[in-house]
């Protein structure tokens, strides 16, 4: 890591805890594993310890989030490559106006430090995975600024809300062979409406939609991102030891641009990119005041897209599923500790980052301890 990017990290550190005798400061760190192989003899894992800092103040709040991330793949080529580092530093702020207009307001402004690693050389960007496959799947990127506002309503048994954010994406380095990149800005709007039918169910609708600028390289148009729509659908249900979650929802991308002969962005012929169907079931269960048991869901299936077989931008249909169970206890006022398991199938056709079809299989081992102050 640059000097200059660690400079601004210990800064930031050291602001929060200047102020920390004026807030509640909680901080919390652990670690997380995932090992996965596929039928192709592939293996891989990736580690990573993440360092979180909440503090609140009154109807203030800011939290601070980074880690530390190693990741190894052993091809079935008999290859082998692997990449310790830290990754980009978030924070994110937040100020709530309540109870003082008709609605509920959030102001929140989102900072990406650049703290991680760019520039990426050949056998760097092989660490670069399926963002299925692997929690970190980008190591960094350049300095970001995202404001947002909310506002809410609850009125009886209903409620609604509806945010807006402006992502300014800074410059970096991103590889070796693409530098001066300069990522499109992005603006999103998302909305969400809640009902209780009754005092242990309650229904909920929500959606959003991003629109992406033009990512450039050398000042060159290179690439704009297709428009995103978001529709979900959920339903929650409450006992007093016990309460389960169950949520659909559908994304889907628009076509893309990229440049043509005339070297002006041209939009593709086809979609670039299938559709996604998510669904996922949670459940958590009260052992006691202390204990916290708890148990996940999820199924992702993406279509193939609009491109023939044996064209060079088809990519396939990618289907997961994967279970999860954790504990969560209280060791005391200020203390408390998880501890988390989860197993996940993930059948991948040709894409970007694999020209033939594999089946992985993995599991993610997790804990993590919270200190509040």
């Amino acid at each position: 890591m640059k000097p200059l990017r660690w400079i601004m990290l210990t800064t930031l550190m050291v602001s929060m805890g200047s102020v920390a005798p004026a807030m509640d400061v909680s901080v919390q760190t652990g670690m997380n594993t995932n090992f996965w192989d596929s039928d192709s003899n592939d293996r891989g894992s990736q580690t990573y310890v993440p360092v979180t800092i909440d503090a609140a103040h009154g109807d203030f709040s800011a939290r601070v989030l980074s880690a530390f991330v190693s990741t190894r793949i052993d091809p079935s080529d008999a290859s082998k490559n692997s990449m310790t580092t830290a990754i980009d530093t978030k924070v994110n702020l937040s100020y709530a106006v309540l109870e003082k207009f008709p609605v509920d307001i959030l102001f929140g402004l989102d900072l990406n430090l650049p703290t991680g690693r760019t520039d990426l050389d050949s056998e760097e960007r092989r660490m670069l995975l399926d963002p299925d496959l692997v929690t970190i799947s980008r190591y960094g990127e350049g300095f970001n600024v995202n404001p947002t506002i909310t506002m809410a309503k609850q009125v009886d048994r209903w409620g609604v809300g509806i945010g807006a954010g402006y992502l300014w994406r800074g410059e970096y380095d991103f590889s070796d062979s693409a530098e001066d990149f300069n990522p499109g800005d992005i603006f999103n709007v998302t909305a969400e409406g809640i009902y209780a039918f009754t005092d242990r169910w309650q229904g909920r609708l929500f959606g959003e939609m991003a629109w992406y600028g033009t990512d450039e390289i050398d000042d060159r148009d290179y690439y704009r991102e297709g428009d995103y729509i978001l529709a979900g659908i959920g339903v929650d249900y409450a006992r007093t030891r016990w309460e389960a979650a169950l949520g659909a929802q559908r994304i889907y991308r628009g076509k893309c641009e990229f440049p043509a002969d005339s070297q002006q962005l041209a939009t593709e012929d086809r979609a670039g990119y299938g559709d996604e169907y998510l669904a996922d079931l949670t459940l958590r269960y009260l052992m006691n005041t202390e204990t916290t048991l708890s148990s996940r869901l999820y199924y992702l299936m993406v279509t193939e897209n609009d491109y023939d077989a044996d064209d060079p931008a088809f990519i396939d249909e990618k289907q997961k599923i994967s279970l999860s169970l954790s504990l969560k206890h209280r060791f005391s006022a200020r203390t408390a500790g998880r501890i988390g398991l989860e197993g996940y199938l993930l059948e991948q056709g040709r894409n970007w980052y694999v020209d033939e079809d594999r089946d992985y299989r993995g599991f993610i081992v997790d804990f993590s301890l919270t200190r509040a102050f």
